[in-house]
């Protein structure tokens, strides 16, 4: 769904309906994020042209958009406007009889800064007015950690927050150091050795994404025989505060209140633009992106029903990852995480969205969107996990349960990729060289596939679990609804040279044609434009469709030649096929009408 949630909640956006928006309520439209109880099954999928199921699909959205009315109803319209660095979610704690269900992790020691310096933590933490962690503090942390160790590197990047803040992040590697280059990192271990990079803090009233993270540092320096252990099969890169703005101000957003999480695309904000030339110059493997979600809002029409799964987790979705990197993403990586938290006692599920205000639920997991960061990560065709803590809206309570349940995701994520090194870099590699030579279709749309099963609450009155009956829209793999065969390039004018600098920062090789471009192609003709009826994030967004057409075209020398023969070809296709829900045509920095011929065209084989 195409809402932010500055109250509470966090969805993804559903690639089903989307709700027409109003400012009043592009802050509250209560669709929240909670997990499943399933397995993670993946099967081999062979999209189709045209969808059999988009009757079903149709039907399914139809109660969707009812599920959801019901949902702003709840909400009563009554929610603030986004201000200036003062958008802190409400704090709602819970209850007696639910807090009861989340002890202390016993035997789990946690030396992130708000743990090994508690003194260090502001009173305002506790009444969700800052987080545990202050930009000194974190700074601090980070260099004295990497003056002891000498696997770890400390970096103060040539960029900042849109406010001037530092950024840091930290290089661990027991392989021999490679200077002068953040793209030498890619090429810094030996061969064979896996690359995994780890964020936090892109949503700044999360602080458990950031911590755990520091937490995962902590217990590196406190048992360096284990770090040695680790990083001897795998380079980490991690920059565990992506927004300090946000954190500075305990909210969601960039200072200008843009969603860092929505940005992935169209790519608005320069602080998007930098962090994501750090992380495609690294090249992962594998990753994890850190977040909370947000209990305080009840399901159910009677409000009975409160989230009760202590971790949320997901790998990445989207059908252009190939079929191997998602089948080990869920096989090993997601059965792990699973096991290590049950282990400790502790809920899980994967991540998914939903309505509040009803008894109707109809539950949607992770979406492929290519707009949100983890999304766009695995696109360069990467192991990409989202981890989320019970967290948002409860200042400090449940505190150190919720940092040793992100803690127990990432140091998963971590060991089995070590665990696992050969494996996992070989999985990884060959299904790029696989993407790379590929003559399988492409992949514009998609949707999820719906069933029938039961999700596990907290009784709101009496603490107890409780399973729940629900529709679950299940993306495991997804539904691939609008398929295209794949081009060997695509040419455009340099008139577009923002379009091109676009797609250099998600690590394409865009090249500048030295001589006239003169040849057959595919033409998009526009056929129709439906602009959204209210703007998201200052665009009105156009849906569009198209009929294809072959002609002969002329582009002049010093227009753009883009491959998809590489391996971040992914972030071609979901940003040049106009169709795709976070295609340049749909955020207009390739803006279109009916009756127009898109400016990108298609050189096929």
């Amino acid at each position: 769904l195409a809402t932010n949630i500055a109250l509470g909640g966090k969805p993804r956006d559903a690639g089903l309906v989307e709700i027409p928006q109003k400012p009043e309520l592009e802050c509250l439209l209560s669709m929240r994020s909670f997990p499943s109880r399933l397995p993670f099954p993946l099967k081999a999928d062979k999209p189709a042209h045209i969808s059999p199921g988009a009757k079903s699909i149709t039907i399914l959205t139809m109660r969707f958009e009812k599920v959801a009315a019901l949902s702003l109803l709840r909400v009563g319209l009554t929610a603030a406007q986004l201000t200036y660095a003062s958008n802190q979610p409400k704090v709602v704690p819970d209850s007696e009889a639910v807090a009861a269900n989340f002890p202390e992790v016993q035997d789990v020691e946690l030396f992130s800064p708000a743990f090994a310096n508690p003194e260090s933590v502001p009173s305002t933490f506790a009444n969700g007015t800052s987080g545990p962690t202050d930009e000194a503090t974190l700074d601090y942390f980070l260099r004295t950690l990497a003056a002891r160790n000498e696997w770890m590197n400390y970096h103060n990047p040539d960029f900042q927050s849109e406010e001037g803040r530092l950024i840091p992040y930290v290089y661990l590697s027991t392989s021999k150091p490679v200077l002068n280059s953040l793209g030498s990192h890619a090429n810094a271990s030996a061969p064979g050795k896996v690359r995994i990079w780890m964020q936090g803090g892109v949503h700044g009233n999360e602080p458990a994404g950031d911590q755990a993270l520091l937490a995962l540092l902590g217990k590196f320096d406190a048992n360096t025989t284990w770090a040695a252990s680790v990083l001897d099969k795998v380079d980490i890169m991690m920059l565990p505060r992506y927004n300090p703005d946000g954190v500075a101000y305990f909210q969601r957003y960039f200072a200008t209140n843009f969603d860092p999480n929505r940005d992935h695309t169209k790519l608005a904000r320069q602080q998007t633009r930098d962090i994501k030339k750090l992380v495609m110059s690294f090249a992962p493997h594998v990753g994890v992106d850190c977040h909370e979600y947000s209990p305080t809002s009840p399901f159910g029409a009677n409000e009975q029903w409160v989230d009760a799964q202590d971790g949320q987790f997901s790998a990445m979705k989207n059908a252009n990852i190939h079929p191997d990197i998602r089948n080990i993403s869920e096989a090993v990586f997601a059965n792990a995480i699973a096991a290590a938290m049950e282990r400790r006692g502790l809920r899980w599920g994967a991540y998914v969205t939903g309505p509040s205000g009803t008894d109707d639920l109809v539950l949607e997991e992770t979406t492929g969107d290519a707009k949100i960061g983890d999304s766009s990560v695995a696109l360069s065709q990467a192991i990409m996990f989202l981890t989320e803590t019970r967290g948002i809206g409860l200042a400090d309570q449940h505190w150190q349960r919720r940092v040793a349940s992100g803690l127990t995701m990432v140091e998963t994520i971590v060991q089995t990729a070590a665990d696992r090194a050969e494996e996992v870099y070989t999985t990884v590699e060959n299904a790029r060289a696989k993407f790379i030579a590929s003559t399988e279709d492409i992949i514009v749309t998609e949707s999820a596939r719906p069933t029938n099963i039961s999700w596990q609450f907290i009784e709101a009155t009496t603490g107890e679990l409780v399973d729940v009956p629900v529709q679950f829209l299940n993306t495991t793999p997804v539904v691939a609804n609008l398929t295209r065969s794949r081009p060997e390039a695509y040419v455009f004018s340099r008139a577009w040279a923002d379009v091109a600098e676009r797609l250099r920062v998600t690590g394409l090789d865009v090249q500048t044609l030295q001589v006239d471009f003169r040849g057959e192609v595919e033409a998009f003709n526009i056929t129709s434009a439906a602009v959204a009826r209210t703007k998201y994030e200052g665009v009105a967004r156009t849906t569009v469709t198209t009929e294809t057409v072959k002609k002969e075209v002329r582009i002049p020398a010093g227009g753009f030649w883009v491959s998809t023969r590489q391996k971040n070809a992914a972030h071609a296709f979901v940003t040049l096929e106009p169709e795709g829900i976070d295609s340049y045509a749909t955020f207009n920095v390739l803006p279109v009408s009916v009756g127009d011929e898109y400016p990108v065209y298609r050189v096929t084989a």
